[in-house]
């Protein structure tokens, strides 16, 4: 008796591909955009007053996995070489957007006098004004020296998130600050993943076979924890309402039993 599946290598292998790269960036703009939207939810009836500038950074960086994930079906779709550039700039605001919300988390529940700022905080601006600088002239001056720069810039930006994520996540540990964070940064760190392979394949001798398969892992891999990231994130707002809930109480007698 054979163990080969009947349905494995029945149909065609470029249409079999196309099929896995739209489903892939299909889960990634699914599951971003189902993070979006709670993490809205949280923002606007659970969060405390004053932390919008930190979710906003969030926010942006979610909605780079969005733009990212319709783009990216969009160009399998159509073959049109423009269409990825939106592709490769959303890569580029996520990992920074998300890095920066990070950042701007550890920083926002500390007291002005020991909030451990080096910089201020106009240096964010800055640093999103030369990343996306940067971007541009190596899409428009593409040539080997740009590799390098891009690589770097991979890395530290991702290094930053890292850093950053495991501060807040000690500072605030058991609150929603660390739950997020500790679902949302293993995507970071799969998207940096596919990046560094991605470049690694373009000067070294990589089967173009082995990048793909990266990028088809990694890519799950990341849509998985951007959407666990959001079931965390409905847990957390389940958790407040559950507390202002009347039936949770009505049992409840507070001024004692067998008065």
């Amino acid at each position: 008796m054979s163990t080969t599946s009947p349905f494995v290598g029945g149909g065609d292998a470029a249409g079999t591909i196309l099929a896995i790269r739209v489903l892939a960036h299909a889960s990634i703009a699914v599951a971003a955009a189902t993070l979006l939207v709670f993490l809205g939810i949280y923002v606007r009836r659970v969060l405390a007053e004053g932390f919008e500038y930190e979710w906003g950074y969030l926010a942006v960086g979610i909605g780079a996995a969005v733009v990212y994930g319709v783009s990216g079906i969009a160009t399998d779709l159509t073959g049109a070489v423009w269409i990825g550039a939106f592709t490769e700039g959303a890569v580029l605001f996520f990992i920074l957007f998300v890095a920066l919300g990070i950042r701007a988390m550890y920083h926002a529940d500390r007291s002005p006098d020991r909030s451990g700022r080096v910089l201020p905080a106009w240096v964010d601006g800055l640093v999103i004004a030369v990343f996306v600088a940067a971007w541009w002239i190596g899409y428009f001056a593409a040539g080997d020296w740009t590799r390098p720069v891009v690589a770097v810039g991979w890395i530290g930006a991702s290094a930053w998130a890292v850093f950053y994520g495991i501060r807040t996540t000690q500072a605030n540990e058991g609150t929603t600050f660390s739950a997020l964070i500790r679902h949302l940064l293993p995507a970071v760190l799969c998207v940096t993943a596919i990046t560094m392979t991605d470049l690694l394949g373009s000067v070294a001798s990589i089967d173009r076979s082995v990048v793909e398969a990266v990028w088809l892992v990694g890519t799950v891999l990341v849509a998985a924890f951007l959407f666990n990231t959001a079931v965390a994130i409905r847990q957390q707002e389940g958790e407040v309402e559950r507390m202002y809930d009347r039936t949770t109480w009505r049992q409840q007698d507070l001024e004692g039993d067998g008065d």
